[in-house]
């Protein structure tokens, strides 16, 4: 019996292989079939898991992760609770401040397809370049994550993943952000405080 090891290491860490040659995925395409977004409710994909391509613009400069990256979702909100007084009391009263921004967990896997048992330098180059950016960066048509309005992230955790054994791969995790203008958010104030005085 034979092993791929680069392959089972893969999917240890990220769950799935991408389409890194185009003959394995024409005949493997099937058996990760994306499921149609346009009839997902987008609540029901908060904390799901997708490929795709993602691609960062910065100012006329583009960052493209390579290999369809592992791309998660999670959305939290800022609830405070306060104890009740009582001996037959239960629970306590919850008061809802505010809802955070989106986290992004971006997993991806560099290879050179060309040649995949030499270290892909130049794909490891870019996500260093890119993670320098102390900046939002702007979401470049990703279907995804206008699904979901995010249009703009801030990349804050970078983590370098082992990969033992196997000098022609390269994974990296990043945690990201969403980040929204400023501007957005005084104009969704003027809008409710306008839909609340016509009340």
């Amino acid at each position: 019996m034979t092993f791929n090891f680069k392959e089972l290491l893969a999917r240890a860490a990220f769950d799935y292989v991408g389409p890194v040659f185009t003959e394995w995925w024409n005949k493997n395409s099937s058996r990760y079939n994306l499921p149609d977004l346009s009839k997902i409710n987008a609540k029901q994909l908060l904390g799901a898991k997708y490929f795709m391509t993602l691609k960062l613009g910065y100012k006329g400069q583009f960052f493209e992760f390579p290999n369809e990256p592992l791309i998660s979702l999670s959305l939290n909100k800022t609830i405070v609770e306060t104890a009740t007084v009582g001996k037959y009391r239960r629970g306590s009263v919850l008061e809802y401040i505010s809802t955070e921004n989106y986290q992004i967990t971006i997993k991806v896997l560099c290879v050179d397809q060309d040649n995949p048992d030499e270290y892909p330098a130049s794909q490891v180059q870019v996500m260093n370049e890119m993670f320098a950016i102390n900046d939002a960066l702007d979401v470049v048509s990703n279907p995804f994550f206008e699904m979901f309005g995010i249009r703009k992230i801030v990349l804050k955790d970078k983590q370098v993943d082992e990969m033992k054994g196997s000098q022609g791969l390269q994974g990296f995790t990043f945690t990201a952000i969403e980040n929204q203008d400023f501007y957005a958010d005084l104009n969704d104030k003027e809008i409710l405080e306008k839909d609340f005085l016509k009340t």
